[in-house]
């Protein structure tokens, strides 16, 4: 196992504790808890919708802001997405094609510009200023994926993305005792909403839909794989969140084979014996040429939103309507 999934494991499991954990712990907050709001210039008459995390990954912050990207779009708001390029060098302001390099936009870039067309423009850049400078050419209201609140001037809605189960983490505490992102006041302070991502919809705010998987075009649905001998490959900072949803589905993963979040995946990963290999959009990014040896379905993810969050988007596509209107008089 890589020393990043290893520590990623011991984080999200809370094994370390300990008087030097707790005091490291302490520290962390009192950094993590600056870092919540983050000083980011906005150009004039462009709004913002933030989305940021609770846990250091996990949580379902990009689908959500996918999804709120979709809803604002469809709203009839002209809508750009920002990303973060987490791990990736894009060298430039630039808009993320599908076939973009996956270490020169990213993961979660690549994946938001094919789930949203041509439509949404995709915008990833060596800082998140020049970036939303970048969108401000194409839109009237820009998502803004992993961060969850701007100054001077705040977002027009900042959601905190959380899992409806666990919200704040197994352990429900601060690197290296937990994986919470920073402590749940500075949280819950700096959001406008917490949003609940889940299946379920008693639980949920914004509920996962997925009838199966997606195999050379086709979809194998949940019930024709119960009796195969299924294997996952994982690159995501909570891979427990995958293996509970699969097993609502009557899955149980005879093997697991488990890369840092974001990856890279270990080459030779699909050794075992198993009758069909199952990945996430993301983890499928990453599972590289042993691929195209293997057969890889991809997890079918869709997020539906809650009411009450699509009004809220309906009111800032709305706004964003009328001033482009009165710009346009």
């Amino acid at each position: 196992m890589q020393p990043q999934t290893t520590i990623s494991r011991a984080l999200e499991e809370g094994r370390l504790r300990g008087r030097v954990a707790r005091a490291t712990a302490r520290v962390w907050g009192r950094w993590a808890a600056r870092t919540v709001v983050r000083s980011i210039g906005i150009p004039a008459g462009l709004r913002v919708v933030a989305v940021g995390g609770g846990t250091l990954g996990g949580t379902g912050k990009t689908p959500l802001a996918i999804a709120c990207a979709r809803e604002l779009a469809a709203r009839g708001a002209r809508v750009a997405l920002v990303g973060h390029a987490y791990r990736a060098r894009p060298g430039r302001a630039r808009r993320v094609v599908p076939d973009d390099p996956l270490d020169e936009v990213g993961d979660e870039a690549l994946l938001a510009t094919r789930g949203l067309g041509p439509t949404v423009p995709v915008v990833v850049a060596p800082s998140r200023s020049l970036a939303i400078a970048e969108a401000a050419r194409w839109a009237d209201v820009v998502v803004l994926d992993g961060v969850l609140q701007i100054a001077p001037e705040p977002a027009a809605l900042a959601l905190l993305a959380v899992d409806a189960i666990e919200p704040w983490g197994r352990a429900r505490a601060l690197p290296p005792c937990g994986d919470l992102r920073a402590p749940v006041e500075a949280l819950l302070a700096a959001a406008d909403a917490v949003v609940a991502i889940g299946e379920s919809l008693a639980q949920a705010d914004a509920r996962v839909v997925s009838r199966g998987a997606w195999l050379d075009g086709s979809l194998v649905p949940w019930s024709d794989m119960r009796s195969r001998r299924i294997g996952l490959v994982c690159a995501l900072g909570r891979p427990d969140r995958v293996l509970r949803s699969l097993a609502l589905h009557g899955i149980a993963p005879a093997t697991v084979v488990r890369g840092p979040d974001h990856g890279p995946i270990s080459p030779g990963w699909m050794t075992a014996d198993v009758d069909l290999w199952l990945a996430t959009a993301k983890c499928a990014l990453h599972a590289g040429r042993d691929a195209r040896h293997a057969r890889v379905a991809t997890i079918e993810h869709e997020l539906l939103l809650s009411r009450g969050l699509e009004q809220r988007l309906e009111r800032i596509a709305t706004a964003a309507r009328l001033d482009r209107r009165i710009h346009q008089q």
